[in-house]
């Protein structure tokens, strides 16, 4: 029998294949590690709560990675940390690098930092469904911010719990919503308008058409020829396509051209046409946008107005001659019946009865009194008629300086005394305003109160326009009848205690309203008048 030896090297001789093993086995892992980090193996090394772990993409798995890697949308392979085991060409591409820089980086790294607690929420919502999708922003690497929708699945690959996402770019499909959106804007707009709008295209086909095109053409007009249905005329030839398309092609636009268009009804519209060529960007003429605006109403209204401008200008002439006639055929005769009234009444006065030669006298105040309403009539019809010439420019304060002395010897009897401050000067005609300082000086004089007249001139500025003011210590007026003073005609005081015709007050707002302002009075009674009254400033020559 053969004794064991007792010769230790012996001994661990026979126990070195399972050493061999491990060391053999030591030997693969480290040659699989430096592959891996070399690039020989595509996987990725990554730490776990057991220790580093391998995840491979080589294998069975290939045919499907081959598939992923090909498909348009992007993809990633997230571990427990969001780290990106795995990405393809799509969605470097998309991030505007390459694959290589994105594996191995957080996926949070490419989010927008608004919606990375919306990435959250879709990875919650993905474990406890099994599936999540939603849409947000991930920022590329030129800091480009790309609108994605992401689709989250948990994947169980090799005992590891991962996530797999799809990322799919919606840039286009932005883009393409909002081309949509703008053609229905477009097309909304186009069938709203208020106006006949129509698209043709370079054949003269209507393409596009508003609501109100149709109801003008009383007929349906898409896909008809322009010229078919609308038939335009101006000045006795065809406005046609032919004509639209010529200043097209020139690089001209039509504009406010003035047609008519037959009616079944006989009666032809008018219209205003607009065109505007529509092209490429290559300049390729497409057609052209035209624009038809109905002024038929507008120009029976204006053939209308300028009737009734005849006829008022008719009506003007007719008041000027009546005019002339009260000036000069009227105011002789009554002047003659004045004049043989006081030779008879200076002839037969010694030889009459008191109560004729009282008839006398009342005969010739009655024709002296129509000789001073005819004339202030006169002046009334004349008032809003401005003197020819050169632009109304008139300085106040030598109007008043001219219109004082006519009332020297009343104001000198009176007592009175007329305050002026400095004036301006005015875009208004000298004789008018000394027709308006004479009568509203003249009214302060004659209806003074038993206290000497005090009369004050004023002038305030107000925008654009002067407010001038008269002022005097007078009678006053009831307010009560205040509204009735510039009326034609209009005398509050009867009994023959104040003289005149009711007119010069009449004739005042007539100038003032001539040049656009307004003339009123603040009055009580017994406590004077203020009568004031807006005019245009001449500009650049205020004083």
């Amino acid at each position: 029998m053969t004794q064991p030896s007792s010769n230790p090297r012996i001994s661990r001789t026979k126990q070195d294949p399972r050493l061999e093993d491990l060391r053999s086995r030591l030997a693969e892992a480290e040659e699989t590690i430096r592959a891996i980090y070399s690039g020989e193996v595509d996987a990725v090394v990554v730490n776990s709560p057991s220790g580093p772990q391998v995840y491979a993409l080589e294998g069975s798995d290939h045919p499907y990675r081959v598939m992923v890697e090909r498909m348009h949308e992007g993809t990633v392979t997230l571990d427990h940390s969001r780290v990106i085991l795995y990405a393809n060409p799509q969605f470097a591409a998309m991030m505007g690098t390459v694959s290589e820089s994105v594996t191995g980086a957080e996926f949070d790294r490419f989010l927008v930092s608004a919606d990375a607690s919306a990435f959250s929420a879709l990875v919650e919502a993905a474990a406890a469904g099994g599936h999540s999708s939603g849409e947000l922003y991930v920022r590329s690497a030129d800091g480009t911010m790309v609108p994605v929708r992401l689709s989250v699945t948990p994947l169980d690959s090799a005992g590891m719990q991962n996530l797999c996402v799809v990322v799919s770019d919606l840039r286009e499909h932005r883009r393409n919503e909002a081309i949509l959106r703008e053609e229905r804007l477009s097309r909304l707009i186009l069938e709203q308008a208020a106006e006949a709008i129509v698209v043709i295209d370079p054949q003269g086909t209507i393409v596009r058409r508003s609501e109100s095109a149709t109801s003008l053409a009383r007929r349906p007009v898409l896909m008809m020829s322009f010229d078919q249905v609308f038939p335009l005329i101006a000045s006795g030839s065809p406005f046609d396509t032919a004509r639209i398309f010529s200043a097209a092609h020139a690089g001209e636009k039509i504009s406010g051209v003035e047609v008519s268009m037959p009616q079944p009804d006989g009666n032809p519209s008018a219209l205003l046409v607009s065109a505007s060529p529509l092209s490429s960007d290559g300049n390729e003429l497409l057609g052209c946008v035209i624009t038809l605006t109905e002024i038929t109403g507008r120009k029976r209204a204006e053939e209308a107005l300028a009737s009734q401008a005849a006829e008022l200008a008719q009506s003007n002439s007719d008041l000027q001659q009546f005019a002339y006639s009260a000036s000069h055929d009227l105011r002789e005769p009554l002047r003659q019946l004045a004049v043989f009234s006081e030779l008879l009444q200076a002839k037969y006065q010694d030889q009459l009865a008191d109560g004729a030669s009282l008839l006398i006298q009342h005969a010739v105040d009655s024709a002296h009194r129509m000789e001073g309403l005819l004339k202030d009539l006169l002046a009334y019809t004349q008032a809003a008629d401005a003197p020819q010439g050169a632009a109304a420019s008139t300085d106040s304060n030598d109007v008043v300086r001219k219109t004082l002395p006519i009332f020297e010897a009343r104001i000198a009897e009176s007592g009175g005394r007329v305050d002026c401050e400095p004036l301006p000067v005015l875009a208004v005609h000298e004789v008018h305003l000394t027709q308006l300082f004479q009568n509203l000086i003249g009214n302060a004089l004659k209806y003074r109160s038993q206290d000497p007249p005090r009369i004050r001139i004023s002038a305030e500025q107000i925008g654009g326009m002067w407010r001038l003011c008269v002022s005097d210590n007078g009678i006053g007026i009831d307010p009560a009848y205040q509204g009735q003073v510039f009326g034609l005609f209009q005398r509050l005081h009867g009994g023959g205690k104040y003289s005149g015709s009711g007119i010069g007050l009449a004739i005042c707002q007539k100038i003032v309203q001539r040049y656009g302002g307004r003339i009123w009075v603040e009055s009580e009674l017994d406590r004077g008048s203020r009568f004031l009254f807006t005019l245009p400033e001449k500009k650049n020559e205020t004083r």
